[in-house]
């Protein structure tokens, strides 16, 4: 798992851009009013691939990629509301993703925010441990605290094993091309199964259901 996340480059990577050095003579005066900006959780979303100076905090940018269990990997880009929910095994989630294929180059096979109904995200909404998702996106939500926004890299172990997971994408041709890729035979035969069916998710929490 820490060769994936160090070796996948195409604009999906966990830490969020350092930033960049500012030239010394357009500096601007500081302010002592001035506060640091915080990232809204829908441009982190709509984003995710162009993450800049301004989406994260300083203190957000220095974050390591965290080992969450049964190889899942992650990040926490926004940290969640202090007052909000905890997520444990059990519990009633709903969630905006953002999902890419890792053998596709980052293609973006599922994403919440951009499948709206009414102008407002398709959620996705299940109970973790119960197996109607990926166990990697189980994992992964574990820990989350309402209003959080974290990525994480699913390996195959707990990616796709069969094509009634979750989650998938709500278009048939999308659907397929992820089928076709995870699934190929060729390929898995050409001994390429363990990066087929690598998965990155951004997962913002909206609300936990107890």
């Amino acid at each position: 798992p820490r060769l994936m996340i160090e070796s996948y480059r195409p604009a999906v990577s966990l830490a969020p851009a350092a930033r960049p050095t500012r030239c010394a003579c357009v500096r601007p005066a500081a302010s002592a009013s001035a506060k640091p900006s915080r990232p809204s959780r829908r441009n982190v979303l709509l984003l995710a691939p162009v993450l800049h100076t301004g989406l994260a905090s300083a203190e957000e940018a220095r974050q390591p990629p965290r080992d969450l269990g049964e190889g899942v990997r992650g990040v926490d880009l926004i940290p969640g509301r202090v007052s909000g929910a905890v997520v444990k095994e059990g519990d009633a989630v709903v969630v905006n993703l953002k999902g890419r294929l890792f053998a596709k180059q980052g293609w973006v096979f599922s994403d919440d925010w951009a499948e709206t109904r009414d102008g407002l995200p398709q959620s996705h909404t299940f109970t973790v441990g119960a197996g109607e998702v990926i166990r990697g996106l189980e994992v992964g939500v574990l820990g989350m605290q309402e209003g959080g926004v974290r990525r994480v890299v699913c390996p195959p172990n707990v990616s796709y094993q069969t094509k009634d997971q979750q989650p998938v994408p709500r278009d048939f041709s999308n659907r397929q091309r992820l089928y076709t890729t995870i699934f190929n035979p060729t390929r898995i035969a050409n001994g390429e199964g363990d990066t087929l069916s690598t998965v990155i998710f951004d997962i913002e929490l909206v609300r936990v259901a107890r």
